[in-house]
């Protein structure tokens, strides 16, 4: 996550913030460095950090979610060089899902955190943060595509942070996008460069206000290409042949 600067002329929208964030808060200010360190799996540095961050969450800068969020996902959308009319679109077709806060328009103010999808926290989510907030999620996106003409779910996230999502529950189609990379003859999957397509694929969506799955198929950033034999109309695969 990136703080380090906030642009106040980029507008913002406030956060509808769901009861178990706040329980989730007060569960986390009760553990102890030790034991973040141990349900994170993280650093003495890292544990330390986020200990503080959870003791003084209150106090800490707010900044739009898209900004914020600086990882190998969020470092390949060209945030910096939207329009104003390309954000106000990611606003209504980009939700993010989050361990610690559900669910995330681009320009909610959000607070500096880390809890993973996978993590598990004794009183609140003992079976694991995407069964506490699967059926909130949901019934969230269900609500927010209401509006939508061309209603269908275009999953972009790892299968961690999909798993918050009930499909039985969903009301709409969702198409899975998959990237993978033609390697000496072997199809593989490259995680971190699947985590970089993710990022692109999100990137230009947005920035050429695409609506209809079907003109993602044209995405070919970095040599990947719609793969038709792979793909089905749920899931869309899109492969990189270092041979060509």
């Amino acid at each position: 996550m990136n703080f380090d600067s906030v642009d106040s002329n980029i507008f913002f929208t406030e956060l509808e913030e769901f009861d178990e964030t706040k329980k989730l808060l007060t569960e986390l200010k009760t553990l102890s460095k030790v034991k973040l360190k141990k349900i994170m799996k993280i650093s003495d540095k890292l544990a330390e950090l986020n200990f503080l961050r959870y003791q003084k969450f209150e106090s800490l800068p707010a900044k739009q979610a898209i900004l914020a969020y600086d990882g190998d996902v969020y470092s390949n959308i060209d945030k910096k060089t939207f329009s104003h009319e390309v954000l106000r679109f990611s606003q209504d077709h980009v939700r993010i899902v989050s361990g610690f806060y559900g669910l995330i328009r681009p320009l909610d103010k959000i607070r500096a955190y880390r809890l993973e999808m996978s993590i598990k926290l004794a009183k609140n989510a003992p079976k694991g943060l995407d069964r506490l907030w699967q059926e909130k999620i949901t019934r969230k996106l269900n609500n927010d595509l209401k509006t939508h003409e061309n209603k269908y779910l275009i999953n972009l996230a790892s299968n961690e942070y999909a798993s918050a999502i009930d499909r039985k529950l969903l009301e709409v189609p969702m198409i899975n996008i998959h990237f993978r990379e033609f390697r000496d003859g072997v199809i593989k999957n490259i995680a971190l460069n699947s985590k970089r397509a993710r990022g692109m694929v999100v990137d230009y969506i947005v920035r050429n206000n695409l609506d209809v799955p079907e003109e993602i198929k044209n995405f070919n950033n970095s040599c990947y290409e719609f793969n038709l034999k792979l793909s089905n109309e749920s899931n869309y695969f899109f492969v990189k042949n270092y041979g060509s």
